[in-house]
């Protein structure tokens, strides 16, 4: 795998983790309940934190890392962002929550598929492992919080 195919798709890694922020900042926002604020604002700081993990993969190996501003508005995973835009207005908890377990299992989806790829760099694969671990575990979280309510 070149330089450039391993930048590509961690560009849009990046791009997933732009979408993940505004929609977690959004829904901080938005939601009245104050435990699920306190999670989005949670989610949208780990989030910056893999988009940062990854800005400087990409810089490791001489790429060029994405305008942050920037989403993927191409993929399955910015589709699920819309899906959850729309439920914050006016939408209940449950519907919230559910509609972030949708969001958070195309981000699983897609790290899972860049890991397929043969010839990741090692440093570059434990990042991801690990970025996939804690998504896997935000996954978990928020699927938990949707039964408790």
């Amino acid at each position: 795998m070149s330089n450039e195919d391993i930048n590509d798709v961690l560009s849009d890694l990046v791009l997933i983790n732009n979408d993940r922020i505004q929609g977690y900042e959004r829904a901080a926002h938005d939601i009245e309940d104050p435990q699920l604020a306190d999670l989005f604002r949670n989610l949208t700081s780990l989030s910056r934190r893999f988009r940062s993990d990854l800005a400087d993969v990409i810089v490791r190996s001489h790429g060029t890392v994405p305008d942050t501003s920037e989403t993927s508005s191409g993929s399955n995973w910015h589709r699920a962002w819309i899906d959850i835009k729309a439920f914050f207005t006016g939408k209940d908890r449950n519907a919230i929550l559910d509609s972030c377990v949708f969001g958070e299992d195309a981000a699983i989806a897609e790290y899972e598929e860049v890991l397929k790829q043969e010839h990741l760099p090692a440093y570059i694969r434990d990042t991801l492992t690990h970025h996939l671990s804690e998504l896997r575990q935000t996954r978990e979280q928020v699927a938990r919080m949707r039964e408790i309510s």
